[in-house]
């Protein structure tokens, strides 16, 4: 029943504190009007501020019913108060207000209703009125007392409902506290876990939040995780030599969309590097930036890793061009000295040879991480026509060529191994006696080479992995078709180090059509 334990004995405090004040004046004006009956019923409410205030210390929660007695038995104190100094102070009549809005604010309303009854009474202790006039005024009292008491009433209702939203808004803003706690915690075990290095910073540049991996590529480059550089840091670009300038605008830079494509860099002193792969965005809400992500990766392993297979390759490379040259070299002389009986045999040692060759520079192309494109121009008929023309095929496949003479930004030899790989792709996938179209188109800035073939196409799936390297079909498995599955990796690599595009389409009613889309030249070598 103890619904506000803060108010009531602030309210019996105050009501105290007014009774003081009262019978100090009293005191002073009309001495004689200090009575016993006065003094017992200051006493009672004295006693009862003292017993409130042990109420308050040992703070109750339950079974607290009795403690409406308090402001009752403080109303019936009133009574001699009131009988002997309304006369000299009519405000003594005011102190039933307390205890009043106590019982309104904190306890039933029967109970609340009882404290206005015996609070209304009160005239009748010093006499009975005789006149209508007289019975007005005494039932006045109650009246104004029971609206007093039903207001305080409301309010006490309307505050319990405000105090209860309250609570409840609380307890949601405590659950959502703790979720978000246990949420970031989460987080941060999980950006802890993964190997990818995070750090955000906030719209004042400040580090919100670093894991652990970023703080490890930091210890080991030896930088300082913040976007206020001072020039100073060891920051190289992919030579290891060439330093990247690294200032206070790195922030205006990640803003403006400088490193929202992945880079590599090379941090640390010149002999102990670490390799990263970073992309650094903004975080934008509502079009404004608000702070700035960025995730990197410690590629240093991998770096290297591929930096030994490219020497592997040239050592390897450079190992099997000596004999195949010296095989070639031979067997050209043996096939032009052969007796007639013996030069089938030759023939065969000779081709033999040139296909190992060509699988071997195709192994030492596409081996390499990045190709790097011989600079010049060339007529894409005329190259068309020489790859097409070297080609040899015992199948009965027929080659078709249209299209007229057009230049393109790409050197003549890299243009002859793209047309050549797809080519002899597009030979090998036809059926014995297919045909293969290659069809030249251009348009103002590009130029486009359609290779297509007969064979029954290609699903979704294998054009996505064709160019894969060492990737090859279900059905050139079973065939025993000659390959590694290195062409269209050599040749997507080269048309994109020239700045071209190769892609897979299937071709209607059978086959499958490479177009190549290669950057024009305003004239022809």
């Amino acid at each position: 029943m103890l619904s506000r334990p803060q108010i009531q004995p602030y309210a019996q405090f105050l009501m105290g504190a007014s009774a003081g004040m009262i019978t100090a004046t009293v005191a002073i004006v009309e001495p004689a009007r200090i009575t016993p009956a006065y003094l017992v019923g200051f006493a009672v409410i004295v006693v009862s501020c003292v017993v409130m205030a042990l109420v308050w210390r040992a703070q109750p929660t339950v079974a607290t019913e009795w403690i409406c007695i308090v402001p009752l038995v403080t109303i019936l104190a009133c009574a001699p108060l009131r009988s002997n100094a309304i006369d000299v102070l009519p405000v003594t009549g005011m102190l039933v207000i307390f205890p009043v809005a106590w019982l309104a604010f904190a306890f039933p309303p029967a109970v609340a209703a009882l404290g206005v009854v015996v609070a209304g009474s009160l005239p009748l202790a010093t006499s009975l009125p005789r006149t209508p006039g007289e019975w007005m005024a005494l039932l006045t009292v109650p009246a104004l007392l029971g609206m007093f008491a039903a207001a305080s009433r409301f309010v006490a209702v309307d505050l319990g409902r405000n105090r209860n939203r309250a609570q409840r808004a609380s307890h949601r803003l405590a659950a959502a506290l703790d979720s978000s706690t246990r949420t970031d915690a989460a987080l941060r075990q999980l950006l802890d876990t993964t190997p990818e290095a995070v750090v955000v910073f906030g719209d004042d540049d400040a580090v919100l939040l670093a894991n652990a991996p970023a703080r490890e590529i930091a210890r080991r480059g030896g930088i300082r995780i913040s976007l206020e550089q001072d020039g100073t840091t060891h920051v190289y670009g992919e030579d290891r030599v060439t330093p990247v300038a690294v200032g206070p605008g790195l922030r205006d830079a990640t803003v403006a969309g400088a490193f929202a494509e992945p880079r590599r860099v090379w941090v640390g002193e010149p002999g102990d590097q670490v390799a990263l792969r970073f992309v650094a965005r903004p975080i934008v809400l509502d079009d404004e930036p608000i702070g700035v992500m960025v995730v990197a990766q410690d590629v240093t392993e991998l770096v290297d890793a591929v930096d030994v297979r490219d020497r592997f390759l040239d050592t390897v490379g450079h190992e099997l061009r000596t004999p195949l040259t010296v095989i070639l070299g031979n067997a050209e002389l043996a096939v032009a000295g052969a007796m007639p009986e013996h030069r089938e045999r030759w023939e065969t040692v000779q081709r033999a040879a040139e296909r190992l060759e060509h699988t071997v520079e195709l192994m030492l192309a596409t081996g390499r991480a990045h190709l790097t494109p011989r600079p010049g121009r060339s007529d894409v008929r005329a190259v068309v026509d020489e790859a097409v023309a070297g080609l040899e095929d015992d199948r009965g496949v027929s080659i078709s060529v249209t299209g007229d003479a057009a230049a393109v930004e790409v050197a003549r030899d890299d243009l002859h191994a793209v047309v050549a790989e797809l080519v002899r792709n597009a030979v090998q996938a036809s059926p014995d006696g297919g045909a293969v179209s290659v069809d030249i188109r251009s348009s103002a800035d590009a130029v486009e080479v359609a290779v297509t073939d007969s064979g029954p196409g290609m699903t979704a799936a294998e054009r996505r992995q064709a160019f894969d390297r060492f990737y090859r079909t279900a059905r050139a498995r079973r065939g025993a078709v000659q390959g590694l599955g290195l062409g269209l990796a050599l040749a997507r690599a080269l048309v994109e180090a020239h700045g071209g595009t190769v892609q897979l389409h299937p071709h209607a009613p059978g086959g499958t059509s490479a177009i190549v889309a290669l950057p024009r030249a305003t004239t022809l070598p």
